[in-house]
């Protein structure tokens, strides 16, 4: 009975720290958020979709008409204006 008890038991334990380990040694750097919808002020107030990101780094853009503008992204979906500051996606 003991030793039925700890070839059980020594092969749980071993299936859960290999899970574990799994787990622990997934690099997470490399995790892609979901894009967001960014928009142009151009020629109306949020007119022109764009994909963007909220993770930090260069401002989103896009070049309209020649002239590279900013996009900016909602806080509401119902939001007239667009003032939140959004980023490229990498």
């Amino acid at each position: 009975m003991k030793t039925k008890f700890l070839k059980i038991g020594m092969s749980l334990a071993v299936f859960a720290l290999a899970i574990m380990g799994a787990y622990a040694s997934q690099n997470t750097d490399n995790l892609v958020l979901a894009p967001q919808t960014g928009w142009i002020d151009t020629p109306s107030p949020c007119e022109i979709p764009v994909s963007c990101s909220t993770e930090f780094g260069p401002l989103c853009t896009m070049v309209y008409q020649g002239e590279v503008k900013q996009a900016f992204g909602k806080d509401n979906l119902n939001d007239a204006t667009c003032a939140k500051e959004l980023y490229r996606i990498h």
